[in-house]
C-alpha cells in the first residue's frame, strides 16, 4: 500500500466522521424546531419576569430599610457621645469624692493628734490640781481650790490653746 491509498483512506475515515457529527446535529436541531425551543423560551421568559419581581421588591427593601438604618446608626452616635460625657462627669464626681476622702482622712488624723494632745494637757493640769491638793497649803488655799470645778479646767486649757476648741 502506498502512501497516497493510506491518505485517502484516512480522508474517507474523516468524512465519514463528519457525516456521523452532522446527522447528531440535525436531530437536535429538528428538536428545538419542533417544541422544545418554545418551551425554552417561556420558561426564559418566566424566570425573567420572576428575577424583575424580585429585583424590584429588593430595591424597596433595601432603600426603607437603609434609611431607616441610617437613623438608628444616627442615634446610636449620639447616644454614645452622651454616654461618654456621662462618664467623664462620673469620673470627675469620683475623683472629687476620692479627694475629700483623702482630706477628710488628713483632719480626722489631725484632730486624733490634736485631741490626744489635748488630754495629755488636761491630764498634767489635773494632776497639778490634784498635787496641790495633796501638798498641805495655808489655810484660805484648801477653800480656794475646794471651789474650782471642771469649768474652770476647760477654760485653763482653752485659755493655754489660745481659746481654740478642738
Amino acid at each position: 500500500m502506498t502512501v497516497a491509498t493510506a491518505i485517502n483512506l484516512a480522508l474517507v475515515l474523516m468524512c465519514l466522521l463528519v457525516m456521523v457529527q452532522a446527522i447528531r446535529m440535525d436531530r437536535r436541531i429538528r428538536a428545538l424546531r419542533d417544541g422544545h425551543l418554545d418551551q425554552a423560551v417561556e420558561k426564559l421568559d418566566h424566570a425573567t419576569q420572576q428575577a424583575r419581581i424580585v429585583l424590584s421588591d429588593l430595591k424597596r427593601v433595601l432603600s426603607t430599610d437603609a434609611a431607616a438604618q441610617g437613623e438608628i446608626i444616627l442615634s446610636a452616635r449620639e447616644m454614645r457621645d452622651e454616654l461618654s460625657v456621662m462618664v467623664g462627669v462620673g469620673n470627675s464626681v469620683a475623683e472629687r469624692i476620692v479627694d475629700a476622702a483623702d482630706k477628710a482622712r488628713a483632719v480626722e488624723a489631725g484632730v486624733r493628734r490634736r485631741s490626744t494632745r489635748w488630754r495629755e494637757e488636761a491630764d498634767a493640769v489635773l494632776r497639778a490640781d490634784e498635787a496641790t491638793r495633796l501638798v498641805p497649803a495655808a489655810p484660805q488655799a484648801p477653800a480656794v481650790d475646794e471651789a474650782r470645778d471642771l469649768s474652770s479646767i476647760v477654760f485653763d486649757l482653752t485659755s493655754k490653746r489660745g481659746n481654740r476648741v478642738a
